[in-house]
């Protein structure tokens, strides 16, 4: 009984130091997510800005001029998608207008309030897009993953004000895609609590977290394109914006919205380039006869792949000249 009682004091003590460290984490947390931000807008500077509509306020970054426009739109797990194609932004601005827009949730922008299905994401994309661009912009969607999905659902819900698309390693329905429901428990849940208790902060502020779970490799797969200021900015984002509660609604409506494109295709007078990475053509036989399926007009639209991972706006410098000629001339695959 007396090594019982002793060992129940220990488990107590335990218990006690463990919520004790949590709840200073998560205070800790809380403070230096404010100085982030701060840190975050003034490093942004001039080109960027905030415009509210009726969904929330989003977080904006333009820079260049003319009316051929360039929007981007992001990956799933993406922080902040003007930070994620700063420099592929960057080298476009020379000859294009480009803009970058954080949706609901992500980056500095506020949170969102409804269900992040293709619908509701692609009505407040619309009210925004509206606000930035005019009827003289000939606009360009960048999409990089997932948001390949959203924007074939945007250029049917909206049509005639995309000029053309071009897809970064896109997503697309692929056989044995499940859908959930939205009431269903998912394994991703419990994350937005990790979050908020400071310990993705913790794992990405160690040289020990930052190895074990990969990170190095991702900023290492990053330069040169990403200079080591910029790599800070999304290593900062990343130990408050990852897997936040936002982050994790995305995720768990994300086959839905996939799914949810299955059978439709561009119109026949769009121009469409997708941009496949080959690690993803390894992984994933039949990933570029599954791109082709959406298209209805092989004259305009096509595929090429390049050198890379998923992410290849990271790392292949070859993005941009693609880019540059698909807008400058139709090139058949």
């Amino acid at each position: 009984m007396k090594y019982l009682k002793m060992m129940m004091k220990i488990i107590l003590l335990l218990v006690t130091l463990t919520a004790v460290l949590l709840a200073g984490s998560s205070v800790y947390h809380h403070y230096q997510t404010k100085q982030d931000k701060e840190a975050l807008l003034n490093y942004l500077g001039p080109n960027h800005h905030f415009i509210k509509t009726e969904a929330g306020t989003y977080s904006v970054y333009e820079k260049g001029s003319g009316h051929d426009v360039i929007l981007f739109r992001e990956g799933l797990l993406t922080g902040s998608t003007i930070l994620d194609f700063m420099p592929l932004a960057d080298a476009l601005s020379k000859q294009y207008k480009v803009i970058m827009i954080d949706p609901l949730g992500y980056g500095l922008s506020s949170s969102a309030t409804t269900r992040r299905t293709d619908a509701a994401i692609n009505q407040e994309y619309h009210d925004i897009l509206t606000k930035v661009t005019t009827e003289d912009d000939k606009i360009t969607l960048i999409s990089h993953s997932i948001s390949a999905a959203y924007t074939m659902d945007y250029i049917h819900r909206y049509p005639g004000m995309i000029s053309q698309v071009i897809n970064i390693d896109g997503s697309r329905p692929w056989p044995g895609l499940k859908v959930t429901a939205s009431s269903q428990p998912d394994h991703m849940d419990f994350a937005p609590v990790l979050n908020q208790l400071g310990l993705f902060r913790i794992g990405l502020s160690t040289e020990w977290g930052r190895s074990w779970s990969g990170y190095d490799k991702v900023l290492a797969e990053m330069t040169p394109l990403y200079d080591k200021e910029l790599q800070q900015q999304i290593t900062t984002l990343n130990k408050w914006a990852f897997l936040s509660g936002d982050m994790v609604q995305y995720s768990q409506e994300s086959n839905n919205n996939i799914a949810a494109v299955r059978g439709m295709k561009y119109p026949r007078d769009m121009r469409v380039l997708s941009v496949v990475a080959s690690e993803t053509v390894k992984e994933r036989p039949g990933w570029i006869r599954m791109q082709r399926t959406a298209f209805s007009n092989p004259g305009l639209q096509h595929t090429v792949e390049l050198r890379g991972d998923h992410y290849l706006h990271h790392s292949a410098e070859a993005l941009i000249e693609k880019i540059t000629e698909f807008d400058q001339h139709i090139q058949k695959d």
